[in-house]
């Protein structure tokens, strides 16, 4: 399976991977292809009640890939509106274009485009090409 590099123009991302793309009153919130690296198949979305106001952090998601469980927050304040219904019966769309098409659910920021301890994608990349320590 390739994977897309096209990102979303206005993408922000977490230190956790998560990414956020502020498009007037919405967010839409995926995960980093650097995130999914080596992740050959998504078998199934575990969503969680998240009803209301949302802290900034809360578990919103699980996505599950074999044994491997990958956890999706919600990178800010928020309301939860729904998840991405092109995902129905299509999980792979997260790993083939996971920072465009491949968004996972979509939110209203509780502050208009809040980016407090966002990354802007220069940030990120420095971020993802530092070398780990031993």
């Amino acid at each position: 399976m390739n994977m897309s590099t096209i990102s979303r123009p206005r993408i922000h991302f977490t230190k956790d991977h998560e990414w956020i793309d502020f498009n007037g009153t919405v967010g839409f919130i995926g995960l980093s292809a650097f995130k999914l690296a080596g992740i050959k198949k998504i078998d199934s979305v575990k969503w969680f009640n998240n009803k209301g106001s949302i802290e900034k952090g809360t578990l919103i998601a699980n996505l599950y890939s074999g044994d491997e469980i990958i956890p999706v927050n919600a990178p800010v304040k928020c309301k939860f509106l729904g998840p991405n219904i092109r995902l129905n019966n299509n999980l792979d769309l997260i790993l083939e274009s996971p920072q465009d098409r491949g968004w996972i659910f979509f939110i209203t920021p509780s502050k208009f485009q809040d980016r407090e301890g966002l990354l802007q994608p220069e940030e990120y990349q420095k971020l993802i090409r530092v070398p780990v320590a031993l």
